[in-house]
């Protein structure tokens, strides 16, 4: 068994040799998980801080242009009503802490589910391990992630505006927000990045260096895992837009 690294240099080593640090991290899990986690929650908080205001005032046009043909049809009096029961979830503060509280418990089940899906997976391929072992390794799957909303945030700073496309998505946007939310092809090439890629690529490499499952075993859980998180991707997503759509 090699010797235990030190979770910071585990950091560098996820780059340059991945297969060596997740098997670091699931040779000695215990607490292995808590530097990438902390660094997760840190960068998802100053993302929610900086994209609040921006944020509340897309929710509020957004808002404007969903109801504005139920609002016409109430009477002035109500109609304000709505508008100011509706402002008080726009506002910067509601908005910045919605998106921090549910970004952590999204992280914490996406990473309880990533690991119950590699592990299960590795297990019908052939692999003999443990689950503590892969679920402490999931938040270092997640980096590229972390990476991926340093760069969104960075961005926001920057230019003052808020990212509309998320990866590919460009290619087929109509410029309408509340369209492309019912777009499977835009909901699905949102989802393909160079972050996203480095993710799965972190993926095939636990189930190759931990699982020791050959390269064709390994290459296709993990393009079943990758077909898994954009499916439920879609469906969290796409799927309540068309329905708001047929309300």
């Amino acid at each position: 068994m090699s010797e235990k690294q030190s979770s910071w240099s585990l950091l560098a080593s996820i780059v340059d040799r991945p297969g060596v640090a997740l098997a670091n991290v699931a040779a000695y899990p215990r607490w292995r998980w808590l530097l990438p986690a902390l660094l997760a929650v840190v960068v998802l908080a100053t993302s929610a801080a900086l994209t609040a205001p921006l944020l509340a005032a897309q929710s509020s046009q957004q808002a404007q242009e969903l109801l504005a043909g139920s609002l016409s049809q109430l009477p002035a009096d109500q109609a304000a009503q709505v508008q100011a029961s509706m402002a008080v979830f726009q506002t910067p503060l509601f908005l910045g802490a919605t998106t921090l509280v549910m970004g952590i418990i999204g992280l914490a089940l996406g990473w309880l589910i990533q690991g119950g899906v590699l592990y299960f997976g590795a297990l019908i391929a052939g692999a003999d391990l443990e689950f503590k072992r892969i679920f402490a390794t999931t938040p270092w799957l997640g980096l590229p992630y972390v990476l991926e909303t340093i760069v969104h945030t960075a961005y926001v700073a920057v230019k003052g505006q808020l990212i509309v496309n998320q990866g590919l998505s460009y290619l087929v946007s109509s410029g309408k927000p509340l369209d492309d939310a019912r777009n499977l092809a835009y909901a699905a090439l949102s989802q393909v990045s160079i972050f996203r890629l480095w993710h799965l690529a972190l993926v095939y490499v636990l189930l190759r260096s931990v699982g020791r499952l050959g390269q064709g075993a390994a290459f296709w859980l993990t393009v079943i895992y990758a077909g898994l998180f954009v499916a439920a991707h879609l469906l969290f997503t796409v799927a309540p837009g068309r329905l708001l759509a047929g309300l």
